[in-house]
This record gives C-alpha cells, structure tokens and sequence, in this order.
C-alpha cells in the first residue's frame, strides 16, 4: 500500500472546523501535536503557521499540509485577521507517503473556489446525519488531496502568474521593435505605438528599454542608420532619396545625424565603403 499515491489511500476523517467569520483580533492557538495529519486552509486575510523552528506566513488562498506529530501553532498578526478551514485526518494502519511540494505552503490559484467548496462540504458533513454523510465526507477529502498535490508552492505559483505577464510584454516590444524598423520612411511617433499596443508613452518606453535594451526614439535612430549604411553601400540611390527611404525630414537632416553617429558625411561613408 506504501507506493499508492496519496489521494488512493482511505482518510479517516478525525477534525474538520471553519471559522465562522474572519478575526480582526490577534489570535494566537497555542503549539501543539496531532496524531493525524492536518490541512490548514487560509480562506479569508493573512496568518503565521509556526511550525516547530520553521515560520510561514499564509495569505488569502494559501494552505499548509501540517504532518501528524509536528508541533505547530497558527497567529493572526495584530492588525490583521483571518478566517480558517482545518480538516485533520489520518489513514489508519496504513502507511501514506507525503510528497515533498505538500512541505511548503500551496497557493490555491485556479481551484480556490472548488477547495473551498470541499471544505464547507466535510465540515458540514461531519455536522450531518443525513444518508451516507461520512462517506460523502470522505470522498471530498479525497478530491481536496488530489487537489493539493496538483498545487504549486505559493511562491512559485506568484512566478507562474507572472510570467505570462511578462512573455506578453516581451512579444509587445518585439512587435514594436519590428513595426519601427519596417516602416522607417514614416512619419511615426512614438506615443502613438504606445497607444496602439494600449499603453501610455512612458510604459512603453519603460517596457521597450527594458526589453530593448534603449528607448523607443534611440532604437529607431540606430535603426534609421543602419539601415543608411546599408543603402549607401548599395549606391543606388543618392543622399536625397536614402534621407527620404529613412525617414528624415530632408537630406540636411540626415547628414547632420549621420555625421554626429558615424564622424563621416554620408559622402565619405559611401566613398570608404567602396574603396
């Protein structure tokens, strides 16, 4: 029975208690040992889980896996408050492996409100009389086990909820970055690519530089003269129309910004290219 999977063993319901209401008042459950396993379940605030040297702070959605004999005590910071669910539980001669994750505080994320909905079921079974509630019990504790174990750790679970974000912000200012380099002859402005990607100006230059690794306005004006470069070295176009083909106001313009780049005149940077 040893190599079962957690949820695949018989629990033996031995406590289930939700608070009624949240705290405001600090609180303090003195340490203590259970013989059997205990889920602590955050469902409303924040709360210290002490256990033995080891201190966790739980949030709002957050629960903690407590092993049977560990000494262990929860406190409602001063100032804060919190509302709980415990369900403790054992599986009686048998012998269960607890798997490494359940060590940590688990975030509830995606199967918040599903977990809640389990735990008011134990507890109000165990309350009940009614047609085979202890069975019904059982089977949703069954379902919260396997629930847990599909859990993150909390801290990982904030990195997961991150990262989208920034795989989005990433594709944005690579999408940005080429939209500037494809219409260099236009007449664009930066603010209104911030508002076509549906951000501020100073977002999107926040983003851009951080993913760019320079603002908006420095990009396309490397873009703009790399691709001068690559213009002049074709020589099929003179100064005026290369100037034009990259998005400057005239050719006195382009020299100038070519010259303070480059220290060479468009002229000489298309006679050293041939030589």
């Amino acid at each position: 029975m040893a190599n079962l999977q957690l949820w695949q063993h018989r629990p033996r319901i031995q406590l289930a208690m939700i608070m009624p209401r949240a705290s405001k008042r600090s609180l303090r459950y003195w340490e203590h040992t259970h013989s059997f396993h205990e889920i602590g379940f955050l469902l409303e605030g924040d709360c210290n889980w002490q256990l033995g040297t080891k201190r966790e702070r739980l949030h709002a959605g957050d629960l903690l896996f407590v092993p049977a004999g560990t000494k262990h005590y929860e406190k409602t910071p001063a100032g804060a408050s919190a509302r709980i669910g415990w369900i403790g539980f054992d599986f009686g001669d048998e012998i269960a492996e607890i798997p490494g994750p359940l060590r940590v505080p688990l975030a509830s994320g995606e199967y918040n409100v599903e977990l809640k909905r389990l735990f008011e079921t134990v507890f109000a079974e165990r309350q009940s009389d009614a047609l085979a509630h202890a069975e019904r019990a059982e089977l949703a504790l069954r379902e919260i086990l396997i629930l847990l174990c599909r859990l993150r750790p909390a801290g990982e679970a904030i990195k997961a909820s991150r990262a989208p974000k920034t795989l989005r912000a990433t594709q944005l200012m690579r999408s940005a970055a080429l939209t500037l380099c494809s219409n260099l002859a236009q007449p664009m402005r930066i603010r209104d690519l911030a508002h076509y990607h549906s951000l501020s100006s100073s977002h999107f230059a926040l983003l851009f530089r951080r993913h760019q690794g320079e603002t908006p306005r420095r990009f396309l004006q490397n873009a703009r003269l790399a691709r001068a470069k690559v213009l002049l070295k074709e020589d099929a176009l003179n100064v005026k129309e290369i100037a034009a083909a990259c998005g400057y106001v005239d050719a006195a313009h382009f020299c100038h910004a070519f010259k303070a780049a480059t220290k060479l005149t468009p002229k000489h940077f298309r006679e050293r290219s041939r030589a």
